[in-house]
């Protein structure tokens, strides 16, 4: 990693300072460093290690070949001693969660904490796994390719990790495609991972273990967390660490999209208002909710890029997405902006990310008809849900998970 990737990855972790004040922080500090270094003071940093200057005397070397000599002059040594803590991290196992969705595989790898975990390695790979799906009611023959490429990938990804325990799970697409076994089971022969197929209840639990994680829910208030994911949409309705209501709603942003708004020109209204339609279709068993939800929370893809577009972010950053509130005028806006726009165009927009800018349209209307529903004015985006769930389940468990699921 060199200087200009160290100041863009903390400028994504800390995104309130300016670049160019990160810059400058990171050169006082290795001037200093340096400094220190060049005067022989040794340098503690606490969790870390240390770092000692080692002086190496004069000494005359002689070429066992050519028989010449010369004198080798006093040099300095840096040794770097890493601390118990450090050590402890670095010697423990890795784990791992992968979220097997209808448009996106997605692949968490942390290190275990005493409250949690720390994030060695995010990856999403755009699988579209569910593409065809509601026309032929199996996974297609290139979509099975990729999603097992992808799986490849993780593969090679959890190996390099030295992951010692995962837990993959399948979603929608996996519960409705009729060719999901053989695809589960080519998974398995080709890159030995297991994959275990989530009932609906079990999904919408994992998602609001993995908000619940990433946020300070407001106890006193009753709150919605929503994953419209690419085949189904899941929801959760809790209040004081009590849920009140869970369950998966057939509405997805890539079955709505092949079904309402097949090709890529900008959609007509005729297509616009049967897309919204088959939503509030979809969406009718949210009437029934046991309380009026008083906030709502929006985890998955869709939400992230929803954000990301608000923010017009050119690369993705959790860091930067995570806790951003969206408003319904906002949403709005963005939903005139979208659908005036070819599907091959909006893919240029800064915050779109590449192969979701054909089903965002779709996403974004499930939430808004949410919004309308339930008469909220706004959003708050989690860029924690079903992977951090996952895994938060998984050190829960035994040792054997990986061999269970």
């Amino acid at each position: 990693m060199n200087k200009k990737d160290l100041v863009t990855e903390l400028w994504q972790k800390f995104s309130d300072f300016r670049k160019k004040d990160l810059e400058l922080a990171l050169d006082l500090l290795f001037g200093r460093l340096a400094q220190a270094l060049k005067e022989g003071e040794r340098i503690e940093i606490r969790g870390f290690g240390r770092l000692i200057v080692k002086e190496q005397r004069p000494r005359r070397f002689k070429n066992p070949r050519t028989g010449e000599e010369r004198d080798i002059p006093a040099r300095k040594r840096i040794i770097f001693k890493p601390g118990k803590d450090l050590l402890e991290r670095l010697n423990s196992p890795s784990v791992a969660s992968l979220d097997l969705g209808t448009q996106t595989f997605r692949l968490l790898i942390a290190k275990p904490l005493d409250d949690g975990f720390r994030v060695l390695l995010r990856k999403r790979y755009n699988v579209r796994l569910g593409e065809g799906l509601s026309r032929r009611g199996e996974i297609g023959e290139e979509a099975f390719e990729r999603g097992l490429l992808a799986l490849k990938e993780m593969k090679e990804a959890l190996e390099r990790a030295n992951v010692s325990r995962y837990l993959a799970a399948g979603t929608a697409v996996f519960r409705r495609a009729k060719n999901a076994s053989s695809f589960l089971k080519k998974a398995a022969e080709e890159t030995g991972l297991n994959i275990r197929v989530l009932a609906p209840e079990e999904e919408a639990l994992f998602t609001l273990t993995g908000v619940s994680y990433g946020l300070n829910l407001d106890p006193e208030k009753t709150s919605l967390i929503l994953d419209a994911g690419g085949g189904s949409t899941e929801f959760i309705l809790g209040r004081k660490g009590e849920i009140l209501s869970l369950g998966s709603l057939e509405v997805g942003a890539v079955t709505l999209t092949e079904k309402h708004l097949p090709g890529d020109d900008p959609p007509r209204r005729g297509e616009i208002e049967a897309l919204s339609r088959a939503i509030k279709e979809g969406l009718a068993p949210l009437k029934g909710l046991p309380a009026r939800p008083e906030i709502l929370i929006a985890t998955g893809g869709t939400a992230s890029c929803l954000a990301a577009l608000k923010l017009e972010l050119e690369t993705y950053c959790p860091e930067k997405l995570h806790g951003v509130t969206l408003k319904r005028a906002e949403l709005e806006a963005l939903f005139e902006r979208l659908k005036a726009l070819p599907s091959s165009e909006r893919r240029f927009l800064k915050g779109m990310e590449p192969g979701r800018e054909d089903i965002i349209l779709a996403g974004l209307m499930i939430y808004l008809a949410v919004l309308d529903l339930l008469g909220l004015s706004s959003l708050t985006v989690s860029e924690t849900g079903i992977l951090e769930g996952l895994l938060l389940h998984l050190l829960e468990m035994g040792p054997n998970i990986s061999a269970k699921t």
